[in-house]
């Protein structure tokens, strides 16, 4: 019981952590683009590479906004099956599925984007513009997916858990 407190403390600290970091990224990029705005309709004087630089604080917001909504289950989701099957044990089946098949794609996508990730950082290509190292921008990418990809295992092991405890299946699912 203590190793699931201790992982529950762990989860819990890495999605305030994420959501901090998401926040100061928001800020970031509000900020960029305040002084793009300033510069070039008040000062009419155009900074170059702006645009540039607040690729990586988007890119980053994306990543980790995707993240998010894979943890809060808050994307967009389409269980037609809940709507048109009232049999509670084939849509408990139909469930396992969708998260099974959540993880299987998870975890092949969290791999690619490790091979990317390793590649990005063993090429380190610079931007075009500013010469900022690319890699930082592009481990966005694994970040975010590995994210996607702990918190689709995560609610595939609670969906596990409540078919072996038989609890209602509609308290599992989240927001619908």
């Amino acid at each position: 019981m203590a190793l699931v407190k201790r992982m529950k403390f762990v989860a819990d600290k890495l999605i305030s952590l994420q959501n901090i970091i998401s926040v100061l990224i928001l800020f970031s990029l509000l900020t960029l683009i305040f002084i793009q705005v300033l510069l070039r309709y008040v000062f009419n004087l155009p900074l170059m590479g702006i645009e540039e630089l607040m690729l990586f604080p988007t890119i980053w917001l994306y990543m980790l906004g995707a993240a998010n909504a894979s943890e809060e289950r808050s994307h967009i989701v389409v269980d037609i099956a809940d709507v048109f099957i009232k049999n509670q044990k084939v849509l408990q089946v139909i469930h396992f599925v969708k998260y099974l098949v959540c993880v299987v794609i998870g975890v092949i996508l969290t791999f690619w984007f490790f091979n990317f990730f390793q590649y990005s950082l063993n090429l380190w290509k610079y931007s075009p513009l500013l010469s900022l190292p690319m890699f930082f921008a592009e481990s966005a990418l694994f970040i975010g997916v590995l994210l996607m990809a702990l918190y689709s295992i995560s609610d595939f092991i609670k969906h596990i858990k409540s078919l072996m405890t038989k609890n209602d299946p509609k308290q599992r699912e989240g927001v619908q």
